[in-house]
């Protein structure tokens, strides 16, 4: 206990508000409290509670898109994942735990605390919430876990400390009863400088998340424990609730992440500058950033993706990639930065008045050592160039020059509106309700500026559950890149035959053709694309060869050394079954 409020008490002042204001506890010198104090103020309380809020709230995402199949390798470097040669060390999430004893700790005291229940059951619903993040985030890497629902005293005898794995299936059970016991205690909505705590709602909304993750094929439903009619009842019981809240899809797209707290937004980080930023070098052309390089680079297969504007499928028929940018659907422009995009969309880019071209005048080796080598056009220098040709766009910081890339302060939505919308559809097609999956697969498209068409339906096609699972599958891989969703998504409608598939991730070499002179930095790319030539190009040094067997993680030799009872899962040679 005291070594936990030394560490609470060292974040305190930093941490006090999640949302980054600058209230101050009631105490001019915060290393001065004493341990029992914390219990008897829910002030003090709820400081402690916003060191879990800063520790577990997900921010911005940063390279996710570069282990699936939403980006491409920095320079070709080989993925130990994708390329098949992980381990069972090659992962560690157990470091999970250090949150799941201070959540414990946290717990234990506020229900001893000796200030007014009304504050004490509200604390104590957050911190359930968290609790069953925590264990989500481990049981859907490995399987079953050992439960621990209590703080474990010091001790120098490590024996007493080891606990078993638990069953999947009874961890789930748990993670669903925190939920169920938070979202009968937590506030509909919160107010004021508490905008951005956990609320009913999204409880509910994750609740929902949960079932539809274990419904799913790679867990297929545990026996009951999440079986699609539960994950059905959840999601459509979390919409309800949100809608009633006046939530809903924000159109247009491309705003979402531009106008905080819209009504889209259900879950969220917040940040603002200077108290509360983060760092997107890496994610922005050298031309104007620094300090990193190569992530979240689109891959051709997210590119491809985008329906077109009238909803049809890009590859439903020949088309030339020197067009690409044709007829798409809003999200791809608010997602893709292709070459010559008329998009200045960060300051420094407006500043140097250009855009961003990504074309060689001329290509040496498609696949050099490094990826795509020669003379790189020097409209647009860009030294360490994307060997997809592509740059993500989404949640970027517009105001970001090459000297501030570590202030973004880009709120970051960890749950959308168009996911507990689509989890609710995607659930309603497993149970038989095509006509609900499919009104908000409409509803979806809509907003992306797809057309309705004659029909009314937006493109789609699917009438089978079959077809209209494989569509939800489509949906989810635009409307959600870059979310930090789409390994989970793959992992779990298992689908890394569709990955080995591909061989490997692709991308567009643009080359000037012979003859042909430079554009000016603020050329229209409507006129001038009949200057390039493109070629699609792989982007790996070697094969996705990724094994079904790491559909579930291994557990870390150095894990099961100090604990003997944390068997190792039964598709890395041990003889835990994860699926029960």
């Amino acid at each position: 206990m005291k070594k936990s409020f030394n560490i609470f008490v060292a974040v305190i002042s930093a941490v006090f508000c999640l949302t980054a204001c600058q209230k101050v506890l009631d105490k001019k010198n915060l290393s001065a409290v004493n341990p029992s104090e914390v219990w008897s103020s829910p002030q003090l309380a709820t400081a402690y509670l916003n060191t879990i809020y800063s520790n577990l709230m997900p921010g911005n995402t940063y390279g996710s898109g570069n282990n699936t199949d939403e980006g491409v390798a920095y320079q070709r470097q080989a993925n130990s994942w994708l390329g098949g040669t992980a381990t069972e060390d090659s992962y560690d999430g157990f470091s999970q735990y250090t949150n799941i004893r201070t959540i414990n700790i946290f717990l234990k005291n506020i229900a001893e605390a000796s200030f007014d229940e009304a504050s004490k059951v509200t604390l104590k619903g957050q911190g359930l919430f968290w609790r069953a993040w925590a264990y989500y985030s481990l049981v859907k890497s490995y399987g079953g876990v050992p439960l621990i629902l209590t703080p474990q005293e010091p001790t120098t005898d490590l024996t007493a400390l080891q606990v078993p794995r638990s069953k999947t299936s009874e961890c789930v059970t748990q993670i669903l009863k925190d939920l169920d016991e938070a979202i009968a205690v937590l506030p509909e909505a919160w107010t004021g400088e508490d905008v951005g705590r956990i609320d009913k709602g999204i409880a509910m909304a994750f609740k929902g998340r949960v079932l539809l993750f274990f419904a799913s094929p790679l867990f297929n439903g545990l026996g009951g424990v999440a079986s699609w009619q539960k994950a059905y009842d959840a999601n459509k019981a979390a919409k309800d609730f949100l809608d009633g809240k006046g939530k809903g899809l924000y159109a247009p797209y491309n705003k979402i992440w531009d106008d905080e707290l819209n009504k889209e937004v259900i879950m969220v980080r917040r940040y603002n500058y200077p108290q509360a930023t983060y760092f997107q070098g890496g994610l922005i052309p050298l031309n104007w950033s620094k300090d990193d390089v190569g992530y979240d680079r689109p891959s051709l297969e997210l590119v491809n993706a985008f329906p077109m504007k009238d909803g049809a499928a890009w590859g439903a028929q020949s088309r030339m990639y020197d067009t690409l940018f044709r007829s798409r659907d809003d999200r791809f422009y608010a997602n893709i930065y292709y070459n010559g995009a008329p998009n200045q969309y960060l300051a420094g880019m407006k500043a140097s008045n250009t855009y961003l071209w990504t074309y060689f005048n001329h290509i040496d080796n498609y696949y050099g050592a490094t990826g795509i080598t020669g003379q790189h056009n020097q409209v647009t220098t860009d030294p360490l160039w994307s060997n997809s040709s592509f740059y993500r766009i989404k949640a970027i910081d517009k105001t970001i020059v090459a000297g501030t890339v570590y202030n973004a302060a880009v709120d970051w939505p960890e749950i959308r509106y168009a996911e507990v919308l689509m989890n609710f559809g995607e659930c309603a097609n497993e149970t038989g309700k095509s006509s609900e999956a499919l009104d908000a697969l409409k509803q979806i498209r809509q907003r992306a500026g797809i057309w309705p068409g004659a029909a009314n339906n937006y493109g789609i096609t699917a009438v089978s559950q079959a077809d209209i699972r494989t569509a939800y599958q489509n949906e989810r891989f635009v409307e959600f890149c870059f979310e930090g969703k789409r390994w989970d998504d793959l992992r779990r409608w298992k689908l890394f035959g569709y990955l080995r598939a591909l061989t490997q991730r692709h991308g567009l070499a643009i080359e000037l053709k012979p003859g042909e002179t430079d554009v000016q930095p603020l050329s229209d790319i409507n006129t001038v694309w009949t200057k390039f030539k493109s070629t699609v190009v792989q982007t790996e040094n070697t094969n996705i060869a990724i094994p079904d067997k790491f559909y579930f993680y291994g557990i870390p030799k150095t894990l099961r050394d100090r604990n003997p009872l944390l068997k190792q899962n039964n598709n890395w040679g041990g003889d835990f079954d994860p699926l029960q």
